[in-house]
């Protein structure tokens, strides 16, 4: 059988992200709601010493009914898109990309490896009945370098940012 063609510029790559919100009881009177870009990775090239990075951002909106301001103590964790003990990953069928998402642009500190577990990013300020608080967060995406056996596809994955307030 023919190997596969390995076409660089035909290696696309994508996780989706979505967001679903956790409302607790102590936090009646405040709606929040998310807004994200998709984290596009575009062209990836297996053999390239160098690893390829993103970028995507989560918007958090909430807003009160309440006639006084209402403190706002939240969190966002990224959940989906991994399997241990491998991490993230983009599929294109039985083909599989190795990625992380990271709280920082250094990519030093992991933001959830996919699993549920992991770092998660801390949202706090004041809700007022004029002011609506809204906090744009950035999540930093990389795919890891010289994964060879990357086929040519369009490879995607699906990220599920949870705001629990």
């Amino acid at each position: 059988m023919k190997p596969p063609r390995r076409d660089r510029s035909a290696i696309l790559a994508a996780a989706t992200l979505l967001g679903t919100l956790t409302a607790l009881p102590a936090a009646a009177s405040v709606s929040c709601s998310l807004a994200v870009t998709p984290l596009a990775f575009g062209p990836y090239v297996p053999f390239s010493s160098t690893p390829t990075d993103s970028t995507a951002t989560i918007t958090v909106t909430c807003s009160t009914t309440g006639a006084s301001p209402v403190a706002l103590t939240a969190s966002i964790s990224l959940t989906g898109g991994g399997t241990a003990p491998y991490g993230r990953q983009l599929a294109d069928g039985p083909y599989l990309m190795r990625y992380h998402t990271y709280l920082n642009s250094a990519r030093t500190v992991y933001w959830g490896d996919g699993s549920g577990l992991g770092a998660t990013e801390p949202v706090s300020g004041v809700v007022g009945p004029s002011a609506p608080f809204q906090q744009t967060f950035t999540v930093y995406g990389r795919i890891l370098a010289r994964q060879t056996g990357a086929n040519v596809g369009a490879y995607t994955d699906q990220i599920t940012a949870v705001l629990t307030y």
